[in-house]
């Protein structure tokens, strides 16, 4: 059985490259079983998720089948399932790629205006 690939290895693999749930379906089938769950658990009908999320029935349906579907119909379909807080959550312990970031990171931490400072490329890049 091949292994999963992380959104880690997917990085590593082309540093230019995007991934996408396309690129993952394991995980695009935990997010639909999951959010299957859910529903059912919530008694909601696929007609109500979508009304909450803003999404249309057929998105609902693809999710829960495990297709890829857009990051604004998760975030949607998230929101709509009451997950907000746990995105926050998640913003607020992020994985740095190296020393550097997790430093300057935690110097931005101390000042509300280093959050508007602007990120310069560096030289060659």
């Amino acid at each position: 059985m091949p292994s999963m690939k992380t959104l880690d290895d997917l990085l590593r693999a082309d540093q230019g490259y995007e991934p996408t749930l396309s690129d993952m379906p394991e995980v695009s089938q935990q997010i639909g079983e999951r959010l299957r769950r859910q529903r059912v658990a919530f008694d909601w009908r696929q007609a109500d998720v979508a009304e909450r999320a803003g999404v249309s029935v057929q998105t609902v349906k693809a999710v829960e089948k495990g297709d890829p579907i857009s990051g604004e119909s998760l975030l949607r379909l998230l929101l709509a399932f009451g997950h907000g807080s746990d995105l926050i959550r998640m913003l607020e312990s992020p994985h740095f790629p190296d020393l550097d970031s997790h430093q300057r990171y935690v110097e931005m931490g101390g000042s509300v205006t280093s959050l508007h400072k602007r990120v310069r490329s560096k030289a060659g890049n």
